[in-house]
């Protein structure tokens, strides 16, 4: 697709959603809202109950993230060549439900192959919910770049509903009746999950797997020549996702620490618990969501003067915001030797959730917009890699948390880290653009 930011409709073509959106919206709320709620009580559960230090837990965390980030390329070439997208999903659903039965069983080596378990299906799955929803609106609302770009922040917005109502309600459950009830909860979230998508098959794409479409020598030149930019562009995003995958665990350790841990009377003076703060990442998605659905078209109609490019470097700067926010609380906490308010970690939220709108949600669309369409599940496995890295990094870099590197360094490394990678991707993003008009001209 040679120009994705401003394709005309196809004459007739209606301007709604088709009906198979609703089943990948309410799919994806139940198994987002399973895969976070695990998530979200994962590394206490690690340190509490298996009893690994904080740098361990740390460690065995990342390598389960940065799992479920590598094994969509797999899910993404087993759907485009054997089996399609729709059986793969269901497919790898089944041992997903498996791994959500057994992590809580208070053993490490179950622990370990329930984490596999959850890594295969959430990783395979990953690429093609959003894949095959990018397929079914080229076919059945051809050209309508707008609704189709509309519709992949709405599904973005679905996972943060699910994850938003988890994140809140499992560390409660868990408080009130310990880890194996709440853990039991996302597994029942993802057969429900399994159900309603299965149930919306005859709305879906059509497809073909493994048949690839003719093309001659010199246009796929051109197709591989064309993904060099955009690989240029998910390379710079591994390091945005180093410094943003800190916050489910090391901000979690931070705030049990250093945190006064109760919400301001005018956010409702509630005391949370150290991994319940992370809803508010997913919280403030569901404003921010619709707010750039109204706020892009009316600063930006056509597309250009803010592309894809222009978004994501936004997205960087606003969150290495996250880390300088999180280093000036451990520093307070340090010149007080005491706690700081929860203030903090909310700001943090802040910013750290305004980079993940600009970064993730446009990313999402990019890699579907710019794929050939013979690769698309593979691109958008590829820009999914992009978190794997960042967590593979991490399995390396978090363990240093307060160990050989005190948080306020770590933090302030944070944002070194994303300010150079900002820095690299001004220059990169534009190479990227001309690489388009390019395209577009020849």
């Amino acid at each position: 697709m040679d120009d994705a930011e401003s394709e005309p409709a196809a004459a007739g073509t209606p301007n709604t959603h088709p009906t198979g959106f609703w089943f990948f919206f309410w799919g994806e709320f139940a198994e987002r809202a399973s895969y976070y709620g695990m998530r979200a009580i994962l590394p206490l559960y690690m340190t509490s109950r298996i009893h690994l230090s904080d740098d361990q837990a740390a460690e065995w965390y990342s390598y389960f993230k940065a799992a479920c980030y590598l094994l969509p390329l797999l899910g993404g070439y087993l759907a485009d060549r054997f089996f399609g997208r729709y059986w793969t999903i269901v497919g790898f659903s089944v041992p997903y439900v498996v791994g959500q039965l057994i992590i809580g069983i208070e053993n490490s080596s179950i622990l370990v192959l329930a984490l596999l378990l959850l890594a295969g299906g959430s990783g395979v799955i990953k690429p093609n919910i959003s894949a095959l929803m990018g397929q079914t609106y080229d076919q059945q609302r051809p050209g309508n770049t707008t609704l189709r770009a509309n519709a992949f922040l709405w599904f973005y917005f679905s996972i943060n509903v699910g994850s938003t109502i988890s994140m809140v309600a499992l560390p409660m459950v868990r408080d009130r009746f310990g880890y194996q009830v709440a853990f039991f909860i996302p597994a029942i979230l993802m057969a429900a999950a399994l159900l309603v998508f299965a149930l919306g098959k005859r709305y879906y794409a059509r497809e073909t797997p493994g048949v690839t479409p003719v093309m001659d020598p010199e246009e796929r030149r051109r197709q591989i020549r064309g993904l060099g930019p955009l690989f240029a562009v998910f390379f710079l995003m591994v390091f945005f996702w180093v410094a943003y995958e800190h916050n489910d665990n090391l901000w979690v350790f931070f705030a049990r620490d250093h945190l006064y841990r109760s919400l301001p009377a005018w956010l409702g003076g509630f005391e949370l618990a150290p991994d319940q703060f992370q809803f508010i990442n997913a919280a403030l998605i569901l404003v921010f969501v619709p707010l750039s659905q109204w706020f892009w078209p009316k600063v930006d109609p056509t597309g250009r003067r803010f592309p894809h490019t222009t978004k994501i470097l936004l997205g960087f700067l606003s969150t290495a915001l996250a880390p300088a926010t999180m280093a000036g609380a451990s520093a307070a906490a340090d010149a007080t030797g005491g706690k700081v308010t929860a203030m903090w970690l909310v700001v943090a939220y802040f910013f750290l959730t305004v980079g993940e709108v600009l970064v993730y949600g446009t990313g999402l669309d990019l890699s579907y917009a710019y794929a050939p369409p013979s690769m698309k599940g593979f691109v958008t496995a590829c820009f999914l890699l992009t978190i794997a890295g960042g967590n593979l990094i991490n399995t390396q870099y978090a363990p240093l948390y307060e160990t050989r590197l005190p948080a306020t360094w770590l933090y302030l490394t944070d944002v070194a880290i994303v300010l150079v990678a900002a820095f690299a991707f001004y220059f990169v993003g534009r190479s990227f653009n001309r690489s388009r008009l390019d395209r577009a001209a020849t």
